[in-house]
């Protein structure tokens, strides 16, 4: 099959496949964040798979779910992702910690005691403009994040409560400073000078350590899941997926396409290119991902993951969540009153 491929910056996808639905010049196949399929299925610019397809076997039930609208697939997921935590075992030993604790009063604990051993630096860093950590704590507390058929947020329920409590007190303890990545710089050469022992992130971290071995030996650093109320909970479950127009050109081929890219030979290779985790628990079984720790930690997270409300407003609810919750973390809020603005 020939296959004419455009590349467009991720940033500017979503709102340049919306025009391409507009002007029917959509691509026949689309690679897709999960959280814009509610939006592109509601629109009727996809076209889903058949049940029961062989493209829909063999895949993580939260890689699966999200890609479901209505509990019918109208994708096929292509690519996984969590959040973890990367954390210095130099500096956590230093604090007399082999790793960070798994759940939120021992991992205050550990934060005090860096903080205390080291008043000019930070446990983490919890980047003003990243929402995934609070929505990573949200999801561990069990409870749904919509609540009313996916018609209202559930933002002040007890779980979402404690989560943003916990959130807020990362800042409010000094355990994170209280700044955006435009104020950052550059993470990994501040990971590597040790001005915080823990960096939240996902898998694509793995390879940008990796290429940095140098600086920040592998033998430096490992990872964990994000602390929970009470020790390993669910995790939020991100990635993408591959997609068929609804008006494909040729529809039979596209499937094909889509047939060979999901297959978990390829999802294998795709990791030893990009570092993008499979979906396929069969893919998992291959060297660079078989009994590596990291990885085995990203596909038990995996594994566990439930997915977003499938909402097509869901991105804009997670910007205007973590706007306020950044206003909370800069004085304009407490939690109770934050809760009341979501």
């Amino acid at each position: 099959i020939g296959v004419d491929i455009q590349t467009v910056p991720w940033t500017g996808a979503h709102e340049k496949l919306l025009t391409g639905f507009a002007g029917n010049s959509l691509p026949d196949v689309m690679m897709l964040n999960n959280a814009w399929l509610p939006e592109l299925a509601l629109l009727g610019a996809l076209a889903p798979p058949r049940p029961g397809s062989p493209l829909l076997a063999d895949q993580f039930p939260g890689a699966l779910a999200s890609v479901q609208i209505g509990g019918r697939a109208v994708a096929v997921p292509w690519t996984a992702d969590s959040w973890v935590q990367y954390y210095r075992r130099d500096l956590l030993a230093d604090a007399g910690y082999a790793a960070p604790p798994p759940d939120w009063s021992e991992w205050t604990r550990m934060a005090r005691t860096i903080k205390r051993r080291h008043p000019d630096r930070y446990a983490t860093l919890h980047l003003l403009d990243w929402p995934e950590p609070l929505f990573a704590f949200a999801a561990q507390t069990g409870e749904p994040l919509l609540r009313d058929d996916n018609t209202r947020g559930n933002f002040s329920s007890a779980g979402f409560r404690a989560a943003l409590g916990f959130y807020r007190s990362i800042y409010v303890g000094g355990f994170s400073p209280a700044i955006t990545g435009a104020e950052v710089g550059d993470t990994y050469i501040a990971f590597r000078r040790g001005w915080f022992a823990i960096l939240p992130s996902d898998a694509v971290t793995v390879g940008d350590l990796r290429r940095r071995a140098d600086a920040i030996p592998r033998s430096s650093w490992s990872a964990v899941s994000p602390p929970s109320p009470r020790g390993a909970g669910a995790a939020m479950a991100r990635g993408a997926c591959l997609a068929v127009s609804h008006r494909a050109r040729d529809p039979e081929r596209a499937w094909r396409l889509v047939d060979y890219l999901c297959g978990a030979g390829v999802q294998r290779r795709m990791y030893g290119i990009t570092g993008d985790l499979p979906t396929r628990p069969k893919a998992w079984t291959g060297p660079g991902l078989a009994g590596d720790p990291v990885s085995d930690l990203f596909a038990a997270q995996i594994a566990s993951s439930v997915a977003t409300p499938a909402v097509p407003e869901w991105e804009r609810i997670v910007t205007e969540v973590q706007l306020i919750a950044e206003h909370m973390v800069r004085g304009e809020f407490g939690v109770d009153a934050a809760t009341v603005e979501m």
